[in-house]
């Protein structure tokens, strides 16, 4: 063979990511007119094109319109979205009931990691409005957080955002600071007069960025926007709102828009929940987070359940059984949800996981869970797990103190 010179093409360098599972959305919406599916039936999306065929009737053009200047806007497309649509009656409060949200989460195999809700409204509607929104918004937040704890309970925890229908003033809104919705968002705001376009560009951020991200993280960049609409909180363009108000609605624990001041275009102000500042979860990120902890630490211990394992002369589990128990987790936290998580030093993601510890020496650990310790497994058949994960911090006040010197 002749001297020559050989390129060969290779493939899958740039380990590109396709939209990920913690993207995996469900929508609730009381659209004008059925869905090609028709109404109270479930149905997957994956992009823009696919919305435009699945409401492709006369009357839904606002809907498509909010799906695709909203969630697609920002969410990958192949981003799985599982729809269930009602007539457009029906309530926010009503979408969230088991009997009808239950069908998209169940279509969405129990992946689904973020939930919203939205309506259009029939002509003529006219909202109760009740602290600050119309009364269907607040109804709506206890029936979702009703739902999400549901969910939780079998493992498969989402996070929901709801539409701030009808919102009248900062003034006038509920403060959630007091309550424990720590799985429900309001997102107050509108995109070309719209609530619902807001509501779904919130889910499609969330959709797109890693779920320890802030929502309003400004390194992600400004919202996908189209630069000719209008961005408003209530009726007033969300660049003329008072400060004041957008503190008050910080302080109440709502998300909304503001200016991005070192671009063109709007950022999400933070990702507050409905609940109380010390709740662990107040925030969006940190619920994310700990759905997905949630999800592994069932799928590892699934398996070990009813096993027969040795016992010591006390009837304990054998220190090598414990030991695995605890290898087990702390492998499958790192393994799949590393870049959620601090590190620890050797770079491994930073989970503490302690099987059967001391009932003296942690007593407070099984108080704060009502727990009173029998580590006979013979007489208890039970295994005590605590698992800790370290959360990434957040960079939401940085004080910078600046002036001049004389001397260097």
């Amino acid at each position: 063979m002749r001297p020559k010179v050989t390129v060969a093409i290779t493939n899958g360098n740039l380990n590109l990511q396709g939209p990920s599972e913690n993207g995996t959305t469900v929508l609730l919406i009381a659209s004008p007119i059925a869905p090609v599916a028709g109404y109270g039936v479930a149905f997957t999306v994956k992009s823009a094109a696919e919305i435009k065929v699945a409401f492709a009737q006369v009357g839904n053009e606002t809907v498509v319109a909010a799906i695709n200047n909203g969630f697609f806007a920002e969410a990958p497309e192949g981003t799985a979205l599982h729809i269930l649509a009602m007539a457009p009656a029906t309530s926010l409060a009503t979408l969230a009931l088991a009997a009808n949200a239950e069908k998209a989460l169940m279509l969405a195999g129990g992946k689904a990691r973020l939930l919203a809700m939205v309506k259009f409204p029939s002509g003529g509607y006219t909202p109760t409005i009740t602290d600050g929104f119309d009364a269907d918004v607040h109804a709506a937040v206890i029936a979702i957080q009703t739902l999400a704890d549901s969910w939780q309970l079998q493992n498969k925890g989402f996070r929901a955002i709801v539409q701030g229908y009808g919102f009248t003033t900062a003034a006038a809104a509920k403060d959630y600071n007091t309550y424990a919705y720590r799985n429900a968002a309001i997102i107050v705001g509108s995109i070309a007069n719209e609530t619902a376009t807001a509501t779904l560009l919130a889910a499609g951020r969330a959709a797109f960025i890693q779920p320890q991200q802030n929502l309003g993280r400004v390194k992600t960049g400004s919202l996908k926007i189209a630069q000719a609409s209008a961005v408003k909180i209530a009726a007033v363009s969300a660049d003329l709102v008072p400060p004041a108000d957008l503190e008050s609605l910080h302080s109440k624990r709502y998300i909304t828009f503001e200016k991005n001041a070192i671009a063109a275009g709007y950022v999400f102000n933070d990702d507050n929940m409905l609940t109380i500042e010390t709740d662990d979860y107040n925030n969006l990120r940190h619920g994310r987070v700990i759905d997905n902890a949630q999800r592994v630490a069932f799928t590892a211990y699934y398996e070990e359940l009813k096993d027969d394992v040795d016992v010591d002369a006390d009837g304990r589990v054998a220190t090598v059984v414990e030991k695995a128990l605890q290898t087990k987790i702390e492998s499958a936290i790192d393994q799949a949800m590393r870049a959620q998580l601090s590190k620890k030093t050797d770079g491994t993601a930073d989970v503490i996981c302690l099987v059967n510890p001391d009932a003296v020496q942690y007593a407070a650990l099984y108080s704060r869970n009502n727990i009173l310790p029998n580590f006979n497994l013979i007489q208890s058949n039970t295994i005590y797990l605590f698992l800790s994960l370290k959360p990434k911090g957040c960079l939401k006040y940085i004080n910078v103190y600046l002036g001049l010197t004389a001397v260097s």
